[in-house]
């Protein structure tokens, strides 16, 4: 979802503390449509909690 060239990735300050923090939605390998929380920590992107997206954000993400 990271490579989708039609994902979107927002900050997430109420939960960055000490580090940044998002939240991207796109399309996985698997052309599914997840919502992932990140975190980078010393370079690397870490996945805190990826999960499908609900009706409400696809409706959103598909404009």
């Amino acid at each position: 979802m990271f490579y989708d060239p039609l994902s979107a990735t927002f900050d997430d300050p109420d939960h960055s503390i000490g580090e940044y923090r998002g939240i991207t939605i796109g399309l996985s390998s698997r052309a599914r449509l997840l919502v992932a929380s990140h975190a980078e920590r010393g370079g690397n992107l870490r996945i805190i909690n990826a999960r499908p997206a609900t009706a409400q954000e696809r409706k959103k993400h598909e404009g």
